[in-house]
């Protein structure tokens, strides 16, 4: 496994639509824009990695807007950003609870995924609340509308009337992580062979009965069907999520399996790559000869455990699956003669 560098979270801002004109690059906070001379001229954004929180006043002040991973060609609010904030939370299992009244009083509900209240019962209600995991965003409209608090994992915040913000919760989103980069490496010493079948798929016979060498007027060369097939499986622990592709390099050339291959979680995860193998067969016989030419089939099964390098959020986990191999592709050509 070749070492790749960590994916650095970044935000990309533009000072016109479409990516064009100024640029600057951040990753980290930036209190004041200006100070960098870029303060409210930002047309469109790229981020990169983790979501990104954009504010209207310097020191994370006024209207916000929350950017996850993704390109923005043309922003709800051009030339109005005056500081930005990275999301650096573990976004995994989201977790918060909202409370009726101020103090965390009255009734409450806890949530762990993206909510409409206006089809719930805490429509309007909220007052408090409590952040257990995660990044969530509390809009004061349903669909993501209106105006719009940050809290953030380990937040107590006991009275939205600090902010003006009580009983106007409409809509609560749990932001995402960006996506993770997966390396694999395929675990060679503690390979598995299942079973091993040899069998014929071809024979020639060429007879000589001359006392000169002959040539052999068949055909000099066939091309035989191969194929590998690629069964990929995650640990049932896995934190990779649908949609994630994996490169896996199988093999080096000594093992009989070639190329790499990409696999998805959440779609089909077999792959079989079929080729063609070309054999240039005998072209000579001798005097008074019979040869046999036979063209062999080796096929075999191997499972083999994959080393997954999860690198989200400038960290690394480890996880592991399991590649099984079902190898048609070692074909070769044995020569047998007798004299006649």
């Amino acid at each position: 496994m070749s070492a790749t560098p960590a994916k650095v979270n970044k935000i990309v801002a533009y000072e016109h639509p479409d990516y064009k004109g100024l640029c600057r690059e951040f990753t980290s906070d930036i209190r004041d824009l200006r100070e960098v001379g870029f303060g409210d001229c930002i047309a469109s954004l790229k981020v990169i990695g983790q979501p990104w929180v954009a504010y209207e006043h310097p020191d994370f002040g006024g209207w916000l807007r929350e950017y996850e991973e993704g390109e923005y060609p043309n922003i709800e609010k051009h030339d109005s950003i005056s500081s930005v904030r990275l999301i650096t939370d573990d976004l995994k299992n989201p977790q918060i609870t909202l409370y009726e009244h101020p103090n965390f009083q009255g009734k409450s509900k806890t949530f762990t995924m993206e909510t409409n209240l206006t089809c719930d019962y805490f429509n309007d209600m909220a007052s408090s609340h409590i952040v257990e995991r995660g990044a969530w965003i509390l809009y004061q409209h349903s669909n993501r509308r209106g105006w719009r608090v940050l809290a953030r994992a380990g937040e107590k915040l006991p009275d939205y009337g600090i902010i003006g913000f009580q009983d106007r919760a409409s809509h609560i989103y749990p932001l995402k992580a960006g996506r993770p980069v997966v390396k694999s490496k395929v675990l060679w010493d503690q390979v598995k062979k299942e079973n091993e079948i040899c069998s014929l798929i071809d024979e020639i016979i060429a007879v000589n009965r001359s006392d000169l060498e002959q040539e052999f007027i068949g055909t000099h060369s066939r091309e035989y069907d191969s194929s590998v097939t690629y069964d990929f499986k995650f640990c049932n622990t896995t934190t990779i999520e649908a949609g994630i592709k994996i490169e896996v390099q199988p093999l080096e050339s000594s093992r009989q399996i070639s190329n790499s291959f990409t696999v998805e979680k959440g779609k089909s995860e077999s792959v079989t790559t079929e080729d063609k193998i070309q054999h240039t067969m005998l072209t000579k016989v001798p005097p008074h000869t019979k040869m046999t030419i036979k063209v062999v089939q080796k096929e075999c099964t191997v499972t083999v455990p994959v080393e997954l390098t999860v690198e989200q959020n400038e960290k690394e986990t480890t996880e592991y699956g399991v590649l099984r191999c079902e190898m048609g592709n070692s074909i070769s050509v044995e020569y047998e003669s007798e004299k006649i």
